[in-house]
C-alpha cells in the first residue's frame, strides 16, 4: 500500500487571524510519536539518507532541505502544519492572535527548555529573530522578517539599529509583533521552524561552537556531527511538547549520491532513503508496500539572467519554453515522478491551477516562429547552467538537445556543485538559463511568488531590469494586494493575478512539480512525509 497524505492545506483559514491551543494536537491527532497503546515511546534506532547540511546553527543560516530536516528534529518552533489534517498545530505557542492582521500577540507555553536547561521564553525568540534580521549577519532567512516594523533599520553596511522596533517582549511568555502592514498569513511564515526557532543564550554567546554542537529545544537532542559521514541525535527525555519522538536515536547517514544510497538500502545499511529516478522501477519491485509516494511540492524551473540583454526579449523566453517537451521528459527520465507544470503555484496549495500557463505546452512550430521573429540568440550558441550534484544532467541534456534540434542552436553546459553554483548565481555569473528548484517553506501561494520573483531572495536572474521593469512592478503590486487581504481566501485572486504576470512574462521557464518517492526497510514503520520537505521522523516506529 502506498501511503498518501491529505492535501487539504489551509482549508479552514478564512479566519486566520486567531490561533489558540484548542487548534493544536493535544488529543494526539497528529500521530504524537508515541505507542498508541501505552502512550510511551517505542524505542529503538533507525537511519536515513541525507545530504550534508551547510549549517545547523544558528538556525537562521538554514535555507535548504538538508539542514531543515535536522533542525526540525532538534528544535521546536511556535507552530507547525499537520500533514494529515492540515491543521496549524501550536507547539511552543499557546495562542497567536491579531485583531487587525498587523499587531500579533504570541503567548508561549510555560515549561519548554533548551537541551542545556535554559528556559525557552520570549527573550530566546527575540534574540534569535533580531540576529537573523540584522543585515551584517548575512543570514539566509533574515528576509522572513521584512514585514516586521523596523526591519529596514537593520539593513545596509551601517544599520541604524540592532533590534527591530516591531518586536517586544511584553513579559517572559508574551511576544508582541508589529508589522509594517497588515499580513493575514504571518502565522504561516512562523511555521517555518529554521527561520523562527529560538536560540539559547549559550549558543548565542558562542556561535562558532554552536555551529558544530547545536543546542536545540526539540524532541531530539544533538549528539555528534561527523562531517560528510553522519549526524546522530537522541530523544530528549525531558521534552514537554506533544510531538515526542518514538525512536531512542536517529542517525542521518550523509550521502549526496542517491544511486549509492539506494544500494545501501538494498544491503540493509540504511532504513529510509529516496532512490534516484532511474531506480524507481527496481525500488517498487523490491520495496512492495514499504513505499511513500506523495506530492512533494517542489517546483523546478529554468531562470533567465536579465542582465544579459538577449533575455529581455519576451519572444526568446517564450520560444525556449515552448520548445521543451515536458511530458516526454517527466515520463522517460523521471519515470512519472514529476508532473508537468501548468502553473507556478504547486498543486497542493489553494489557488493553484492546472492549465494557467499558455507557454508551458510543447509547440515546436510556434517556438521556431517566435525565435526567428526575435532574431535568435547572438552567435547561435547558448550556455545552460545547473548544479551537478542533484541528478539533473539527463533532463538538462534533453532540453539542450531539443533547443538544438528546433533552433539549430549550439550549446555549452556549465555545472558546479550546489554551494559554489548558488554563489555563482548570486554574483550574476550565469550568462544563460540556469536550473533551480523551489521547496515551500509554508503552504501559501505567496511563498511560490515573492521569494522567487520579488526584489531579493531567490530572484537570481534580476527580473525587473530594463524592459521587464513595468511587468515586475505590476507583479509586486499584486503580491502586496494579496498580502494585505483580510483573510487567506480573499487574497487568492490577487496571488493568481500575480502568477498570471509571471506566466505571461516568463522570468523563469516553469518545468514540473515533483513527487517524492521514499522506500523504507522492514526495521521501521509509520513513515510519513510532509510536502514541506520533511520526513515525519518523530512518528517513525522501530520494529
Amino acid at each position: 500500500m502506498v501511503r498518501r497524505t491529505s492535501r487539504r492545506w489551509l482549508a479552514g483559514l478564512a479566519a486566520v487571524t486567531m490561533l489558540t491551543a484548542a487548534c493544536g494536537g493535544d488529543d494526539s491527532s497528529d500521530g504524537g510519536g508515541t505507542d498508541t497503546g501505552t502512550g510511551e515511546p517505542t524505542g529503538g534506532s533507525f537511519s536515513l539518507q541525507l545530504g550534508e547540511p551547510s549549517f545547523l546553527a544558528p538556525t537562521s543560516q538554514c535555507y535548504e532541505s538538508e539542514c531543515s530536516q535536522v533542525i526540525s528534529t532538534i528544535h521546536t518552533g511556535l507552530l507547525r502544519i499537520d500533514a494529515e489534517t492540515s491543521e496549524q498545530i501550536l507547539d511552543i505557542a499557546e495562542s497567536i492572535e491579531s485583531s487587525d492582521g498587523k499587531v500579533w500577540t504570541i503567548k508561549l507555553k510555560d515549561g519548554f527548555t533548551f537541551h542545556n536547561g535554559e528556559p525557552v521564553n520570549a527573550d530566546a525568540f527575540l534574540r534569535a529573530w533580531n540576529y537573523s534580521a540584522y543585515g551584517p549577519n548575512a543570514t539566509q532567512t533574515g528576509f522572513f522578517f521584512s514585514p516586521v516594523e523596523g526591519y529596514d533599520d537593520l539593513q545596509g553596511e551601517n544599520p541604524k539599529a540592532e533590534e527591530m522596533s516591531g518586536l517586544e517582549a511584553v513579559d517572559e511568555l508574551t511576544i508582541e509583533v508589529t508589522l509594517s502592514e497588515a499580513f493575514s498569513q504571518w502565522p504561516l511564515l512562523m511555521s517555518y521552524t529554521p527561520a523562527f526557532a529560538p536560540i539559547a543564550q549559550e549558543c548565542f554567546d558562542d556561535l562558532k561552537t554552536c555551529a558544530e554542537e547545536p543546542i536545540g529545544n526539540g524532541p531530539y537532542q544533538f549528539v555528534e556531527w561527523k562531517h560528510n559521514d553522519s549526524i546522530t541525535v537522541e530523544r530528549f527525555e525531558d521534552y514537554t511538547g506533544d510531538n515526542v519522538g518514538n525512536a531512542d536515536s536517529i542517525e542521518f547517514q550523509i550521502s549526496d549520491n542517491l544511486v549509492a544510497a539506494f544500494r545501501d538500502w538494498q544491503a540493509g545499511n540504511v532504513d529510509i532513503t529516496t532512490p534516484d529516478p532511474t531506480q524507481v522501477p527496481q525500488a517498487e519491485a523490491l520495496a512492495g508496500d514499504r513505499v511513500v509516494q506523495e506530492d512533494g511540492g517542489d517546483f523546478a524551473y529554468l531562470g533567465f539572467p536579465f542582465y544579459e540583454e538577449v533575455y529581455q526579449d519576451i519572444r526568446i523566453r517564450q520560444a525556449l519554453s515552448l520548445a521543451i517537451d515536458r511530458e516526454t521528459i517527466t515520463d522517460k527520465i523521471y519515470n512519472g515522478l514529476r508532473v508537468p507544470a501548468g502553473d507556478v503555484i504547486a498543486p497542493f496549495v489553494p489557488g493553484s491551477r492546472t492549465d494557467a500557463c499558455e507557454f508551458c505546452v510543447y509547440d515546436p512550430e510556434e517556438a521556431k516562429r517566435l525565435y526567428d521573429e526575435a532574431g535568435g540568440i547572438p552567435g547561435d550558441e547558448i550556455t545552460i547552467w545547473f548544479n551537478n550534484d542533484g541528478g539533473h544532467e539527463q533532463f538538462i541534456q534533453a532540453v539542450a538537445n531539443g533547443w538544438r534540434n528546433i533552433f539549430d542552436l549550439d550549446y555549452q553546459l556549465e555545472s558546479q556543485p550546489f554551494t559554489p553554483y548558488l554563489a555563482a548565481l548570486g554574483e550574476g555569473a550565469a550568462n544563460g538559463p540556469y536550473r533551480l528548484g523551489w521547496l515551500p517553506d509554508y503552504p501559501s501561494p505567496e511563498n511560490y511568488l515573492d521569494p522567487i520573483y520579488g526584489e531579493g531572495s531567490s530572484n537570481y536572474g534580476q527580473w525587473g531590469l530594463g524592459e521587464t521593469e513595468q511587468a515586475h512592478e505590476e507583479f509586486l503590486d499584486l503580491v502586496a494586494e494579496g498580502d494585505a487581504a483580510p483573510t487567506f481566501e480573499e487574497g487568492i485572486p490577487a496571488y493568481q493575478a500575480a502568477a498570471d504576470v509571471v506566466l505571461e512574462e516568463l522570468p523563469v521557464i516553469p518545468l514540473w512539480f515533483g513527487q517524492t518517492f521514499i522506500v523504507y526497510s522492514e526495521n521501521v514503520d509509520n513513515v510519513g512525509y510532509s510536502p514541506l520537505d520533511q520526513i515525519l521522523l518523530t512518528e517513525v516506529t522501530v520494529n
